[in-house]
């Protein structure tokens, strides 16, 4: 048997100076998350990440280095997520997908939204 395995792709998106605020997104379910998606088959992780944040958020983001990874079970597989630390240059926001908000905060009213852990944790590499 075999299982599905998919492959996730996460910014802490930082906007421009001097607020220096970082953008969530809420998503159908009312699940607060980071921008990104799924790498797709045959995609490099650095230009899938900003595919996949252009493509949600209508931004172009500069991609730093990661600032974590992590690998969880779900349904009939796992995941895999790396979350990188990137950077915008504007606030403007376009949404697309499943997403019917996004907000841009300051990096410790972020970490007070329900987030999972590894979000959370990730910000907080990124930011502080």
């Amino acid at each position: 048997m075999s299982r599905r395995f998919a492959v996730t792709q996460k910014a802490v998106l930082l906007g421009p100076e001097p607020e220096r605020r970082l953008l969530l997104l809420e998503n159908e379910d009312g699940v607060w998350e980071l921008p990104g998606g799924q790498l797709r088959v045959g995609e490099q992780p650095v230009p899938g990440l900003k595919r996949a944040v252009r493509e949600t958020t209508g931004i172009d983001a500069a991609v730093d280095d990661p600032v974590l990874s992590t690998a969880w079970e779900i349904d009939e597989g796992g995941a895999f997520a790396t979350i990188y630390r990137a950077h915008s240059p504007t606030e403007s926001v376009t949404l697309a997908g499943d997403h019917v908000r996004a907000v841009w905060l300051a990096p410790e009213e972020a970490v007070e939204r329900e987030l999972n852990s590894s979000q959370k944790d990730a910000i907080e590499r990124a930011v502080f």
